[in-house]
C-alpha cells in the first residue's frame, strides 16, 4: 500500500538532462529461458547447441524479456517506497537493441529526461524519456525513447 506521506514527483520536478540510475541486477538463467520458451522460442533464445552456431555464438535474451527487465528496473527508479512518479502513461516508443543480452550479464537502467513540454490539458505535461539498459561493460543492450505523460502539480 502506498504511504500517504510518499513524495510525489510531478512534471515541474523534472528538468531536461535529469538522469536516474537503478542498481545492477543479474540476468537469471532459469527466468530468461522460461520467458524465451513461452514467448519467443527461436533456437537462438532456447537451444544452446544451435545458438552456439549462430552469429551470436550463444543464447541471447528475447527482446520481450529484455523489455521486461527494463520495466522491472524502471519501477526501482520511479515507483519506490517513499517516492512515486505521477506517470500517466506513454503514447510512443522508439526502440533499439544494439547489444544482445546474455546469460551472466549484469544490467542496470539509466533514465534521462530528454525533453519536456506543457500539454493543452493543464493537469498533465509531456516528457521524452530515454531508457538505456546497460550491461556490466557499459554496452547499451536496449535504448528506448518514450513519449509519455506525467501529472502536473495540483494547484495549492
Amino acid at each position: 500500500m502506498e504511504s500517504a506521506v510518499a513524495e510525489q514527483v510531478y512534471f515541474e520536478d523534472l528538468a531536461v538532462g535529469d538522469s536516474f540510475e537503478s542498481e545492477e541486477v543479474p540476468v537469471d538463467r532459469e527466468e530468461m529461458l522460461a520467458y524465451n520458451r513461452l514467448n519467443d522460442p527461436w533456437p537462438f533464445h532456447v537451444d544452446e547447441a544451435l545458438a552456439a552456431r549462430t552469429p551470436y555464438g550463444s543464447l541471447i535474451a528475447s527482446g520481450g524479456y529484455t523489455i521486461t527487465l527494463m520495466y522491472r528496473l524502471g519501477h526501482r527508479i520511479y515507483n519506490v517506497p517513499g517516492r512515486r512518479w505521477r506517470v500517466l502513461g506513454a503514447s510512443e516508443w522508439q526502440l533499439k537493441f544494439p547489444t544482445p543480452v546474455r546469460l551472466g550479464d549484469r544490467l542496470r537502467l539509466r533514465l534521462t529526461v530528454e525533453a519536456k513540454r506543457e500539454s493543452s490539458r493543464p493537469e498533465r505535461g509531456h516528457l521524452d524519456l530515454r531508457y538505456e539498459l546497460m550491461n556490466q561493460a557499459d554496452a547499451v543492450a536496449l535504448s528506448v525513447l518514450v513519449a509519455g505523460l506525467i501529472a502536473r502539480r495540483p494547484a495549492a
